[in-house]
């Protein structure tokens, strides 16, 4: 079972009760996921977890994927009296049927989200997404839909569609709340408290302190690392914001980010792409 296999099995068993976490590939769904945890609750990744009876994650029997789940998380473990919370990259369509009560909507400026799921993909193509046929694609071939990975992302099938389709379903859920990776990495403590509060759940401030301190990128990488090894390709590869700023000049690279369907979209966000 590919990993788009079973994220779509396991989108069939999401309810109304649980908080649907909507965020585009690379937009730090993996630092979210161990604060979340960190404060008592589930977070679900579809695309590893086997959903057993009782609702809870379970470790995936197959291997390869229970040694990539255990990069970043561990073992699964249960809630202490909270919620779950479901990742999903599937726009809304896919829960047509049942729609969760609560919805949060966390995103990424474009060139970094884009740019970090193209290492991804390229990283992990070999092995665990061998299914893939990206090979010596250059990230600008990427943009344009090369590689077989899906839509080309810069489309309104792509990262727009997915934010613009998200933020209308957010728009009409009774709890929802946008969250933005960079204000998880320059005030996290900050940005979870808001989360917190936005979805009615009364959680301490030592502890989202203490749950921030414990998911930091030095953390998390040196977990990995320790069960990957250090020449692995590496889910926390970087965790930098502003990351574009390296690669994103005034060319042709640059000019598929300036198409005015996704400048518009991430002004939305707050993101001004010149």
């Amino acid at each position: 079972m590919t990993m788009r296999e079973r994220h779509l099995r396991n989108a069939r068993l999401v309810v109304a009760e649980d908080v649907l976490v909507a965020a585009y590939p690379a937009s730090g769904a993996a630092l979210l996921g161990n604060v979340l945890r960190e404060l008592g609750h589930t977070f679900v990744d579809p695309h590893v977890d086997e959903i057993g009876p009782d609702g809870l994650p379970h470790e995936p029997a197959d291997e390869k994927t229970r040694h990539y789940r255990s990069r970043t998380t561990g073992a699964p473990t249960g809630p202490a009296g909270g919620r779950r919370f479901f990742k999903n990259h599937l726009p809304p369509e896919h829960f047509a049927d049942t729609t969760p009560d609560t919805v949060v909507l966390l995103v990424r400026d474009p060139r970094d989200a884009l740019h970090s799921s193209y290492r991804f993909f390229q990283g992990f193509a070999p092995t665990l997404l061998s299914y893939l046929d990206i090979g010596e694609v250059s990230f600008l071939e990427f943009l344009d839909g090369k590689g077989e990975v899906g839509e080309p992302p810069i489309t309104v099938d792509g990262w727009v569609g997915f934010h613009r389709a998200w933020l209308e379903a957010a728009h009409f859920a009774p709890r929802s709340a946008v969250v933005r990776f960079e204000d998880l990495k320059t005030r996290p403590a900050e940005a979870v408290t808001e989360l917190m509060r936005a979805l009615g759940l009364d959680t301490e401030r030592a502890a989202v302190e203490r749950a921030v301190e414990r998911s930091s990128f030095t953390r998390m990488r040196a977990r990995e690392e320790q069960v990957a090894g250090e020449d692995a390709p590496m889910i926390m590869r970087r965790g930098q914001v502003d990351e574009w700023r390296e690669w994103f000049g005034d060319d042709e690279l640059s000019d598929r980010f300036r198409a005015p369907h996704l400048v518009e979209t991430a002004a939305r966000f707050g993101y001004r792409i010149g």
